[in-house]
């Protein structure tokens, strides 16, 4: 079986909450980065599948909803796995961009921000990156949000990075 984390985005509702609870945070005003995921949700479908439950719903998202912004489909629109008379799900291939990465500490998220700051003052609009352009506590937030990714890469039993 094949899911991606893009299927574990928050409802459309959710992630308008999030984006305007931390209005000034660029980085969360849509969907994509680490904290628009129902990360529990994931953990709830992988641990269902490794008990071999029968109908398992897999969670579906629908990104051309609201004109682009997206949100998840209802539950009766999701694929159905290990229903009867179908072989359990043996291996299930999750992807997607941040998959597997791994939060840094705080203090090496600050020292790479600060330079990037740095970087970003001293060449002005010849800077190439964007980590420069943002507040720390806008990369920090999403760098400790990431750590509750974790919940879902630690059940891997094998991983694969192309």
């Amino acid at each position: 079986m094949v899911c991606s984390i893009d299927d574990f985005y928050l409802p459309h509702s959710e992630q308008e909450a999030l984006a305007k609870d931390h209005h000034t945070n660029p980085l969360i005003q849509h969907r994509g980065q680490p904290s628009t995921h129902d990360v529990e949700l994931g953990v709830e479908l992988f641990e269902t599948l490794a008990q071999r439950k029968p109908n398992v719903k897999i969670p579906s998202y629908d990104k051309s909803a609201f004109s682009g912004a997206g949100d998840r489909r209802p539950e009766d629109e999701w694929e159905t796995v290990n229903a009867d008379g179908q072989p359990p799900v043996e291996v299930v291939i999750f992807e997607g961009w941040c998959v597997g990465f791994r939060a840094l500490s705080d203090a090496e998220a600050e020292r790479k921000w600060d330079a990037a700051k740095s970087d970003y003052q001293s060449t002005g609009d010849g800077y190439q990156g964007q980590l420069g352009k943002l507040q720390s506590q806008d990369v920090l937030f999403v760098n400790n949000k990431l750590k509750e990714y974790d919940a879902l890469t630690d059940r891997f039993g094998a991983f694969i990075q192309m």
